[in-house]
């Protein structure tokens, strides 16, 4: 039976991490509501023992007030947020699919690539999601400077409509955030962080960061391999820094084009990437229309539940279609960190977890 938040019903959980839960909810009868918060939403609350620290629950509400500005169709959106019995939340669009690692693995475990149009398809899409919020300003017209800073497979869903939606602005940098990251600490999974994070450059990392992100991602989609990220983290942190990075062709046939797409995106000099994200989705729409074969979202829709379907075989949920929590990762960083991989020092890592999009932080404590 739902439980009343609110102007909310809340039913099962959906997700949870270490700052926030995530629910399944609806708008209550006799509330006011617009259409779309009508449907089921995404309920997520920040969990109570936090509300009495005062940075989580300003990372919390940042986050909410930035969302609230994101209005796109590739962008999962944020309908409220407010304070119910002393609990914070957010209430946000339920997008119903899987996560773009979920595809991904499947991929892998059927011994299957994602077609190349469907990979371009949802690449474009990624793109015109970061465009505009990099573009993106505040009513007087001053840039809002939003940096995403965990685009990654698992905060890229595919909708059952077959268009990609980016969530998880939960630690994005932004002009109007209160909140500001410790020196030293990266944002992020480590297997997608740009390069100019692990020389403490923090107040230099900029929307260029998310478009690395990108071509990491779009080198995991063409190849099904991933590019930097291992089981160490030290080791992970050292291949971003260092690993030669090889074209997608490498791994499989695609168009010299693409390759220069994606090698662009991945270059360690933020000067030498693409500039804007809208220029890396003009290079993507050349390559598509070579390739010659351009899907609609209802293509890419029915092409996932192909791949996403669970068969005979399976053993795994990994058809499974509902929102997923993303791990948020907030790390100490400095060359002490790759001075103790060569010394072969013991990491002890404290992990906490972000449902959806709030600010988290894992301590790694250097051990002798």
């Amino acid at each position: 039976m739902p439980v009343a938040f609110g102007n909310y019903d809340v039913h099962e959980p959906i997700g949870s991490g270490g700052m926030a839960t995530v629910h399944r909810a609806q708008r209550r009868e006799g509330a006011e509501e617009t259409r779309a918060a009508r449907a089921e939403i995404a309920l997520k609350r920040l969990r109570p023992e936090l509300t009495a620290l005062p940075d989580f629950v300003q990372a919390f509400l940042d986050e909410a007030r930035l969302a609230r500005n994101l209005r796109h169709a590739n962008i999962a959106q944020t309908y409220d947020f407010g304070i119910v019995d002393g609990t914070y939340y957010i209430a946000m669009e339920l997008v119903r699919g899987p996560t773009l690692a979920r595809v991904l693995a499947s991929c892998t475990a059927h011994k299957t690539e994602m077609p190349l149009p469907i990979a371009l398809h949802l690449l474009a899409q990624v793109c015109d999601a970061l465009e505009y919020a990099h573009s993106l300003s505040d009513p007087s017209g001053v840039p809002l400077g939003i940096v995403h800073r965990d685009v990654s497979p698992s905060n890229i869903i595919v909708s059952e409509g077959g268009a990609a939606k980016l969530i998880d602005f939960g630690i994005a940098k932004a002009a109007t955030s209160h909140v500001r990251t410790k020196t030293g600490f990266i944002k992020g999974k480590f297997g997608y962080v740009a390069p100019e994070y692990l020389v403490g450059a923090e107040k230099r990392v900029d929307a260029r960061a998310d478009l690395f992100a990108t071509g990491v991602v779009a080198f995991e989609m063409l190849t099904g391999r991933r590019l930097f990220q291992t089981q160490n983290d030290i080791e992970t942190l050292e291949r971003v820094r260092r690993l030669p990075i090889e074209a997608p062709s490498k791994w499989r046939a695609v168009p010299p084009q693409l390759d220069e797409v994606v090698l662009t995106a991945l270059q360690r000099d933020p000067a030498r990437r693409w500039q804007r994200a809208g220029a890396m989705r003009s290079a993507i729409d050349k390559v598509a229309l070579a390739v010659g074969d351009i899907p609609t979202n209802e293509d890419v829709a029915a092409w996932v539940r192909g791949v996403a379907a669970p068969r005979p075989e399976d053993t795994s949920d990994a058809s499974a279609v509902s929102i997923e929590i993303s791990l948020i990762e907030a790390r100490p960083f400095g060359e002490n960190v790759l001075g103790a991989a060569s010394s072969r020092r013991r990491t002890t890592l404290a992990v906490g977890l972000l449902a959806l999009a709030a600010l988290a932080a894992v301590v790694i404590a250097l051990l002798a």
